[in-house]
């Protein structure tokens, strides 16, 4: 039920291609009721609790191209609807349904050619957002070095190289 709503909110064929529930990842909120609080643990830990769950966070992975492209969570109470509204789900996903729905001429895989030309080594980061309304990737590197790439035309928005100083 809970993988119907988000299908709907998301699109069909786009979900079933690039989402993919990851069980372990997924986070189940319990009501402790010997220390009268809420609690946050994985579903392998839920099967031998006797407390109740409040609410479940299902853990997607989003993937395009082979690449992962980040890890959603959506909160889902037990009556499989999402506390948020609709529009805050579609906020959330907006940027990544971009991408998959090819709307960006810089995909994940170009992004992190413009990246390594730039200098950046091994990229251990990354993600899509909007910054003042551009969609734009930020990667990151080991060394903590962050570029920053419009996704419309691949110009270079930002570049922050980490010093060391001894």
């Amino acid at each position: 039920m809970a993988n119907n709503n988000l299908k709907n909110t998301i699109g069909k064929q786009i979900f079933e291609n690039n989402f993919k529930l990851d069980k372990s990842k997924t986070i189940i909120e319990i009501y402790n009721e010997t220390e009268n609080k809420l609690e946050r643990i994985t579903l392998k830990e839920y099967r031998t609790t006797e407390f109740p769950a409040t609410q479940i966070w299902l853990n997607y992975e989003v993937k395009d191209d082979g690449l992962l492209l980040t890890e959603l969570l959506f909160p889902f109470n037990l009556n499989c609807t999402t506390p948020w509204e609709l529009n805050d789900t579609k906020e959330i996903v907006e940027p990544y349904l971009k991408v998959l729905q090819n709307k960006t001429k810089i995909d994940l895989k170009k992004a992190i050619l413009i990246a390594k030309k730039s200098g950046l080594k091994k990229i251990t980061e990354w993600d899509i957002d909007y910054e003042k309304r551009n969609l734009v990737w930020t990667l990151k590197d080991k060394e903590n070095n962050v570029l920053k790439i419009n996704a419309k035309n691949g110009k270079i928005i930002s570049e922050i190289k980490e010093i060391q100083i001894e």
